[in-house]
């Protein structure tokens, strides 16, 4: 279960360092991007689908009954055809959609951070509040409260930005709470 629990926060710390670069270029150049960036995000979706979806065939049976990757890949699958072949459509929703997507992956953080709460009492915590405030910032965003296009596409790069880096620290502490864990456990 550490393996899986690692292997996703690796794949966080990469799709987040992929949004960053997102973010920038969405507050650098925000009306010349929209178009692209739909599909962008459908590709990003498209890769963390495959991955999500392969991952879940590698599963050990008893960790297949705690982790709904096949689920959330298939998901992640069909959200990322409409994505990348319906770009001009959703191009006009842009805002609500990147809302939804900060608010699905950080409900998925709040998940692991509960889950965390009986094995690292301590650090759970600050996953709870980060996963919590980007879900707040993915709110935020569908419900616009922005006038134009160009600001709300500068306030989702800003909000990109703000949530991935939250993300990667968070990550980082899984992944280091795992390496100590790990160690004690070999000194045993």
């Amino acid at each position: 279960m550490i393996d899986l629990i690692k292997r996703k926060e690796i794949k966080g710390i990469l799709v987040s360092i992929l949004l960053i670069v997102l973010g920038v270029f969405l507050i650098l150049k925000p009306l010349e991007i929209i178009g692209t960036l739909v599909q962008v995000i459908g590709v990003i979706l498209l890769i963390c689908g495959v991955f999500d979806f392969v991952n879940y065939f590698s599963l050990k049976d008893e960790d297949k009954l705690i982790d709904y990757t096949l689920m959330k890949g298939i998901m992640e699958i069909t959200t990322s055809i409409l994505f990348i072949f319906k770009s001009d459509v959703l191009s006009s929703v842009f805002p609500i959609l990147l809302g939804l997507i900060i608010i699905f992956i950080n409900i998925f953080k709040l998940e692991l951070a509960l889950s965390l709460k009986p094995i690292d009492d301590n650090n759970y915590l600050i996953g709870v509040i980060i996963s919590t405030l980007s879900i707040i910032l993915g709110v935020v965003i569908i419900l616009n409260p922005f006038d134009t296009l160009e600001v709300v596409v500068m306030a989702s790069g800003i909000v990109i930005i703000i949530t991935e880096l939250s993300n990667i620290i968070y990550s980082f502490k899984v992944l280091r709470f795992i390496r100590k864990t790990k160690k004690l456990i070999v000194k045993a």
